[in-house]
């Protein structure tokens, strides 16, 4: 899982000196390191190493404007929109399947948590770090740009171990916030007994003590039918596009549709949400087994918010690069027993490299 299971910004730590250090700063954002957090049994995973930001550069980043995380009174709701039972509403992603027919769209609530607490996690291993593996969309980021989606197709199969699990994560990206307020947000869905089983939305922080911090919603809702294809959306909502302010999930398989949201407590600007990924956290701490068929990742796109309404455009994803790597700066060992394998043009599987680690 994670800006879950996660994987937050620092900076990689390269030998190269203060002056490689600086040209390398402008060309690369960092590493999501996986930090150990009272004790082993809470730890941060680590983001893949992508070319640099703008909106990671602290001194670019926005001022926010900070606003209630409670709904406006009397706020009119739009058409299209979806009230909520604490007097708001949201605004979904899609109100029609590929084929054009209308979705049976359902809002839910949720369960939130404060925290999300994982257990760290052969083909490789076991090694010193957490192995990550899956790939980096390339976008076009108009000024109307406030989120993205994928068609994502669940694997088959189970995994077992006493302490082994998987994250796989459809739709992650980045915001450029400031303090305490959420940056990082993702879809997940897990499988094993040390991470989060099923699906969760993420939204994650830095406290006031410097500390990512990753809280989540359980979106329980939501089914679980492998090898079925889901259509997974996620964005950043302004209101009046929903009240208030919102991360909004929505998760669409065949003709059905779960919608959940989670006010964000200030209002995010179009055009700045960024660093599209889909990618896998292997949390394989211990000797296990597994008969996970490849996922696949294809049809991604860019949501944008044209005249009040959410507007899907493939024609913003350019390309794609998959990456399997092993996180060093995290504590424990793992092991690494998927990879990355290029299909067609913007689509990639993967691929489970052994049964036994």
């Amino acid at each position: 899982m994670t800006n879950v299971k996660e994987k937050m910004t620092k900076t990689r730590k390269f030998m190269f000196g203060v002056a490689a250090l600086a040209v390398f700063a402008m060309m690369f954002t960092s590493a999501e390191l996986v930090s150990a957090q009272d004790g082993e049994n809470k730890i941060e995973s680590s983001r893949i190493l992508q070319k640099y930001d703008e909106y990671h550069l602290e001194a670019d980043k926005p001022r926010l404007t900070i606003e209630s995380t409670t709904p406006r009174d009397g706020a009119p709701i739009p058409e299209n929109a979806i009230a909520t039972r604490d007097g708001g509403y949201v605004t979904p992603l899609r109100l029609v399947d590929d084929e054009g027919k209308p979705l049976n769209i359902k809002y839910e609530d949720g369960i939130e948590n404060l925290t999300n607490e994982k257990n760290p996690p052969a083909c490789r291993g076991p090694s010193t770090g957490l192995y990550q593996e899956g790939g980096s969309w390339t976008t076009t980021s108009p000024s109307q740009t406030i989120g993205y989606s994928e068609l994502w197709q669940m694997p088959t199969g189970t995994i077992t171990g006493s302490n082994a699990g998987i994250y796989y994560n459809p739709v992650n990206f980045n915001y450029p916030a400031t303090g305490t307020h959420y940056d990082f947000f993702q879809v997940d869905w897990g499988i094993g007994n040390n991470v989060v089983s099923n699906w969760i939305m993420t939204y994650s922080y830095v406290d006031g003590n410097g500390v990512r911090q990753y809280p989540y919603t359980s979106m329980p809702a939501v089914s679980v039918s492998p090898g079925s294809y889901y259509t997974v959306d996620a964005s950043l909502q302004a209101y009046p596009l929903t009240n208030p302010s919102s991360y909004v999930v929505q998760i669409t398989q065949g003709s059905n549709s779960w919608l959940y949201s989670k006010s964000l407590g200030y209002t995010p600007a179009s055009g700045s949400v960024n660093n599209f990924h889909s990618f896998q956290d292997q949390w394989l701490k211990n000797t296990g087994s597994s008969t996970l068929s490849p996922d696949r990742n294809l049809s991604p796109k860019v949501l944008k918010n044209v005249g009040g309404t959410v507007v899907s455009d493939s024609t913003l994803v350019t390309n794609y690069s998959t990456f399997d790597v092993l996180n060093t700066d995290a504590s424990g060992t793992t092991s690494d027993i998927l990879s990355p394998t290029n299909l067609a043009t913007k689509s990639w599987k993967d691929s489970r490299e052994c049964s036994t680690w």
